[in-house]
């Protein structure tokens, strides 16, 4: 059996004027050789190949556990995938290139190439002017503009304090915003994707990035504005911080247990659960089902023992309580009962002060603050005439269990302090309450209770009282046969002087689920040296939600928003439509019916359907019907029964680019598997010939070394 031998290649001698030595050029044209041969051959096509197929596996699932947005950031759009592709495509380019010039049965293998290379340009093309974005309209509401949700932006205006509108002088600043779709801020380290953690690492020695925050504003803006904290997921939250200037608060987390039962149940949310009483009026209450839970708060040591030990006997109009001082100068008490002393005058054991009791009058408190905080239409008020000796008199008022309230219009005319007594009015089939739950604050953080019934013989008395320990629980009503039911409380904070704060707290979603989290951030506003922490939060529809924070010179808004991108012609939403699957709720198709005006192009109120499956598309831009969202009242959070229109818009210039790139595939594999059928062939007649030649010719033993090197390199050419 002949053996196919290949002729050595001839020996090119030195150059007489390099000698053995290459020259640099030579050198750097080898090298250049190299690489171009590397990025022509198949080793590199399959490590690129077999790398995209892996990350693009892996992708599926991070978008399936993340949501699309976080893929594309963190995979799609990032800087390692970009160096991965444009490996392929240097590749690609390559492989084609180095088999220049291309003979006929090459053509399926140029044109899938070809393909493949516009399919990599038209992706580069969209990656840099694809636009995608949302409309959302109500019926009647005209819109011109498209929101990109993916493209987050700060906003910052001024408030004029008269007008409530735009200071025109300040502007409208807008701060480009790129956070990610993962928590960082507070501790938590920012994230980066495999090549930005290798960048990292080499820059700075960890792959953490623990920036405390993210500067936003420029050093020649009129402010500065840093970003703290981050949250993917988010839901507004109440926190309650000291602060010499503010309020008293407790929580006080009441429970009951009926009957049958097998744990207490909490009756108040979280946020329910503080009770914020203004610091000149001192007290607040809450309805808890039949019982009533109030939070006091008084400054004077006084008030606390009137608190602590109460008239024994208030009868039906209550008690005036005076405090003063005698003629030695201690302080005195006095408990004055009122029922039917209208006119009658006493004078203050050891003083030479004279009271006269005017009247008991019903302040009107059903629409104002005090009836809001007090849960009482009128609120008590007991009138005096107090005088010393015989100088002028002065009206002195007792406000009903409020003695923090002034008991005269002018400090200079305050002769004594009333605290007016009355026993709480518990009357189930009037005001529906059966008891009464009090808890007492003192500025040095101490805490009382006490509880009044409505039992037989406990109208106005004390049921149980002591001192409050924080977390500890104290059983109020029940727990015995005549009242099965229990309710207990327990006050579980107690903040002297605090401030109640907006703010927003972190939500796990479940995988599937965390592109729907609303996100919020914590920024810090400097403005003149002041600074200002707030919380923004996105908002759930595609308005803006404005945050206002004051300042020493003025007040200014700040938004958590996304871009809005001027459309340049208008869509006016005249009916929106749903239709449901038979017999059920389900809806199956939306329907929008809108009118389009586009005066550039010599439109006017042109009348359209986008549907589902019926799109919209005009300048470049193309309008599908996506979802929609319920309407909600800002004053009630109810629903009005209105719905939002939700169209999801897209422009995609390389979107033909990338369809022509994909025929050119399809093609280029059609030509290729089939060339060798008869299209560019003989059907292989020529290739059978030439094999029956040569096994006649070993079999004659007259195949020559040449004959065979020369078959042997056609047929490979061939293949």
């Amino acid at each position: 059996m002949a053996t196919a031998l290949r002729k050595p290649s001839p020996s090119v001698p030195p150059s007489p004027a390099t000698g053995s030595k290459r020259s640099v050029w030579e050198r750097f044209v080898g090298v250049c050789d190299a690489i171009y041969r590397f990025l022509a051959s198949l080793k590199l096509a399959v490590i690129s190949l077999g790398t995209l197929a892996a990350v693009l596996a892996y992708a599926t699932f991070f978008e399936s556990w993340y949501g699309a947005a976080a893929a594309q950031e963190w995979i799609y759009r990032s800087a390692g995938f970009a160096i991965l592709l444009t490996f392929l495509g240097a590749n690609i380019l390559c492989a084609a290139l180095i088999r220049y010039p291309w003979k006929k049965r090459q053509t399926g293998f140029v044109i899938t190439h070809a393909g493949l290379l516009i399919i990599l340009a038209g992706s580069w093309l969209s990656l840099k002017s694809a636009d995608e974005g949302q409309v959302g309209m109500l019926e009647g509401q005209t819109m011109s503009q498209l929101v990109r949700r993916d493209d987050a932006i700060i906003r910052v205006r001024k408030i004029d304090p008269h007008t409530g509108e735009a200071v025109r002088d300040f502007g409208e600043f807008e701060l480009p915003f790129r956070p990610g779709h993962f928590e960082w801020g507070q501790g938590h380290p920012r994230p980066h994707d495999l090549l930005g953690s290798l960048i990292h690492l080499v820059t700075f020695g960890t792959l953490e990035d623990r920036r405390p925050t993210e500067v936003l504003t420029r050093p020649n803006d009129p402010f500065q504005l840093k970003v703290k904290h981050f949250l993917p997921a988010s839901v507004p939250a109440l926190a309650h911080e000291p602060d010499p200037a503010g309020n008293p608060m407790a929580k006080i987390r009441p429970r009951f247990k009926a009957p049958g039962m097998p744990q207490a149940r909490e009756v108040l949310s979280p946020d329910e659960q503080w009770f914020t009483a203004d610091k000149s009026l001192g007290r607040i209450v809450k309805d808890v089902g039949p019982a009533r839970f109030a939070f006091l708060y008084v400054d004077k040591p006084e008030f606390v023992d009137d608190f602590r030990n109460p008239p024994e006997n208030p009868g039906k109009e209550g008690v005036a309580r005076f405090h003063y001082r005698d003629r030695d100068g201690k302080a005195r008490k006095f408990d004055w009962a009122l029922d039917g002393q209208e006119g009658k005058s006493t004078t203050l054991p050891d003083s030479d002060l004279n009271v006269t009791f005017s009247e008991i009058r019903h302040y009107p408190a059903a629409q104002s603050a005090f009836g809001r905080l007090l849960g009482e239409p009128t609120i008590p008020v007991a009138s005096f005439k107090v005088r010393k000796g015989s100088g002028e008199e002065f009206v002195h008022a007792g406000w009903d269990s409020l003695p923090l309230l002034p008991t005269v219009a002018s400090p200079e005319q305050k002769l004594c302090d009333i605290n007016y007594i009355r026993p709480p009015v518990l009357d189930p089939k009037g005001n529906g309450l059966f008891g009464l739950v009090e808890v007492l604050g003192t500025p040095d953080g101490s805490l009382y209770y006490r509880v009044f019934g409505r039992g037989e013989h406990e109208v106005g008395r004390i049921r149980s009282s002591g001192v409050v320990k924080k977390g500890e629980q104290i059983a109020a009503f029940g727990g015995n046969p005549n009242m099965p039911m229990n309710i207990a409380f327990q006050v579980e904070d107690f903040l002297p002087s605090a401030v109640e704060k907006e703010i927003c707290e972190r939500v796990e979603l479940p995988k599937g689920k965390k592109d729907e989290g609303i996100e919020a951030c914590l920024l810090e506003l400097t403005i003149d040296g002041e600074k200002r922490d707030l919380w923004v939060r996105r908002s759930a529809t595609l308005d803006e939600l404005w945050q206002q924070v004051e300042f020493p010179n003025g007040v200014y808004s700040v938004a958590y928003d996304v871009d809005r991108k001027p459309l340049n012609f208008q869509l006016k939403l005249v009916d929106f439509d749903r239709l449901f699957d038979p017999g059920t709720e389900q809806p199956s198709r939306f329907v929008s019916k809108v009118l389009m005006t586009d005066e550039d192009e010599g439109i006017k109120e042109t009348p359209i359907t986008i549907a589902m499956n019926s799109p919209l598309t005009h300048r470049g831009y193309t309008f599908y019907q996506s979802s929609y969202q319920p309407e909600f009242d800002p004053r009630t959070n109810e629903e009005t029964g209105r719905f939002i229109s939700i169209l999801q818009v897209a422009t995609d210039p390389g979107r033909p680019i990338k369809y022509f790139g994909c025929a050119l595939v399809v093609a280029g594999a059609f030509v290729q598997f089939y060339m060798r059928a008869g299209i560019f062939t003989d059907g292989g007649k020529r290739e059978r010939a030439r094999e029956d030649a040569r096994r006649r010719k070993q079999e004659r033993g007259t195949e020559s070394p040449e004959t065979t090197v020369s078959d042997v390199t056609e047929s490979e050419e061939i293949l």
